[in-house]
């Protein structure tokens, strides 16, 4: 009787402490995204931002680019994933960027980012130490890379990358900016074939 009373106040302290610690969670989880002045985005930390759109979720980091004022590529982080039971394809041809007097920067090819690589390589390794978690996708998604950019001779670079529900994918978008990068309000920009995502974030702060 005696151990069935101990086995029952040891299960009940563990329901207990399991419970507080979901609570806890849910409080984190729910005070860490705060409305920014543009509907369906939400701040996540200082340099992070996330839209989750009806086809795409997308988390935005831009810590490193905030300090790369004056440069000509522009380094951003960058994670995808679909809503549950939703599927989407991201190409290429349909990310970019809106500058800040309204001009659109494409995002490079391959071939173009593989020429910068000299130039490209030290900025890379301060990026490496000036960035951001991203993960504010389900954990129970398989992480996977976004592949529009490979180091030269390190892999094959592909085009398009797939998303659903059970993937959550991470990579770094390059953009070549003419003139250099300029203080004020960008937009992330991807169009889908039945919505759009819009991030704008502010460089210079």
């Amino acid at each position: 009787m005696k151990g069935d009373t101990m086995k029952s106040k040891t299960l009940t302290s563990i329901i207990a402490a399991m419970a507080i610690a979901s609570v806890a969670v849910t409080l984190v989880g729910c005070s860490s995204a705060t409305p920014t002045d543009t509907p369906g985005v939400d701040r996540m930390g200082q340099y992070v931002l996330k839209q989750f759109g009806p086809e795409l979720w997308t988390v935005l980091g831009y810590r490193f680019a905030n300090s790369q004022i004056g440069d000509e590529w522009m380094i951003l982080e960058v994670g995808l994933s679909s809503p549950a039971g939703q599927a989407a394809t991201v190409k290429r041809e349909n990310v970019f960027l809106r500058t800040p007097d309204g001009n659109r920067v494409s995002l490079p090819s391959q071939k173009d980012f593989a020429e910068a690589w000299g130039a490209l390589r030290p900025v890379i390794s301060k990026a490496n130490i000036n960035r951001d978690p991203l993960e504010y996708f389900p954990p129970s998604r398989i992480e996977c890379p976004i592949q529009f950019f490979v180091e030269p001779g390190q892999g094959v670079s592909f085009d398009e990358v797939t998303l659903n529900h059970q993937r959550g994918c991470f990579g770094r978008f390059f953009f070549y900016v003419p003139g250099g990068i300029q203080e004020g309000r960008w937009v992330f920009a991807i169009d889908q074939p039945e919505s759009e995502i819009r991030i704008p974030f502010d460089l210079g702060e």
